[in-house]
């Protein structure tokens, strides 16, 4: 999402493009962007000169948004030793650090729009690691074998 909003065309991107720019896997590049177009995130140009467009304006497209469309909000749910789902009735020893800290991780999400995203990446940020940082947090859910 990232890489399409920078480009600041309308001019469709090839998820080749995007992956080889990014070096994300192709069949899991596809994955994600197959969501973000469920979602209404993306558009899907078929055809000569096809590829992937944005279908909103970056300023209404939160962080939160594209996390929860792609990863879900399972993770945010869950207590965070992994016994099940959070409970303020039967809350283990970090709940209330948890809930701090994802109150402030959803604060955060959710007033980063995929715009704020793209003004830090041309004023010299280094916001495409978080492509890197998704792509190993995945690596290590699946091997701790967390959906």
């Amino acid at each position: 999402m990232i890489f399409i909003a920078s480009m600041n065309s309308q001019e469709p991107v090839l998820a080749k493009q995007i992956a080889g720019a990014l070096s994300i896997p192709r069949e899991f590049l596809n994955k994600v962007m197959q969501l973000l177009v469920k979602a209404g995130f993306l558009a899907s140009v078929r055809g000569p000169g096809g590829g992937f467009v944005l279908a909103k304006d970056p300023k209404d497209i939160t962080i939160f948004d594209i996390v929860k469309e792609i990863d879900g909000t399972d993770w945010f749910d869950s207590c965070i030793l992994r016994i099940g789902p959070c409970n303020p009735d039967d809350p283990c020893a970090l709940h209330d650090y948890w809930i701090k800290i994802k109150n402030q991780v959803r604060v955060l999400l959710d007033h980063e729009s995929l715009a704020d995203m793209v003004k830090e990446l041309r004023n010299g940020k280094r916001v495409l690691q978080f492509a890197e940082d998704f792509i190993l947090l995945k690596k290590i859910k699946t091997q701790m074998g967390i959906n």
